[in-house]
């Protein structure tokens, strides 16, 4: 009896300082982690459809070849790929397309941005966590500059 009643005073205490990650095992934080991932990307692919005429299809890859300065532990990206009547009214909306971002990135510890783009086109909106913790859309270089690789927080433009 006195065995289980320190193990459960340690469980608590160490529940208490945050320290859970040294009581689960590694599969069942990185389960968990992915779960709460997915669940927010389908909390915000839902948020995209509600109420609206629109397909969104959503994918995660990962870009860390493309920006190997991103953000630490963020190297994917969302892909949120939407077409319908209402398809045009997300990718004006800068709010929107933020609150999004804030959402997906809150909810994967390894997502550092997402892009929205109009299915089949070119038109492109990637919005991401910057270096001082904001969320904003990427800067657009026109495509006559490109000599180098982008940097986090830049992205090729068609315009």
């Amino acid at each position: 009896m006195h065995k289980y009643l320190i193990e459960a005073l340690a469980v608590i205490t160490a529940g208490t300082l945050g320290l859970s990650a040294l009581i689960l095992p590694s599969p069942a934080r990185s389960q968990e982690t992915k779960e709460s991932c997915e669940l927010g990307i389908l909390n915000a692919k839902n948020r995209i459809e509600e109420g609206r005429d629109i397909t969104v299809i959503t994918n995660v890859i990962d870009a860390s070849k493309k920006y190997p300065d991103h953000p630490d532990n963020r190297p994917r990206i969302v892909m949120i790929a939407v077409d319908g009547i209402a398809a045009d009214s997300i990718m004006v909306s800068p709010v929107f397309r933020r609150a999004i971002t804030s959402e997906i990135i809150k909810s994967c510890n390894s997502v550092g941005a997402v892009t929205f783009n109009r299915y089949q086109t070119s038109w492109l909106i990637t919005v991401g966590l910057m270096k001082d913790g904001s969320i904003q859309n990427f800067q657009c270089l026109l495509k006559d500059r490109r000599t180098a690789r982008p940097s986090w927080g830049e992205e090729w433009c068609d315009i």
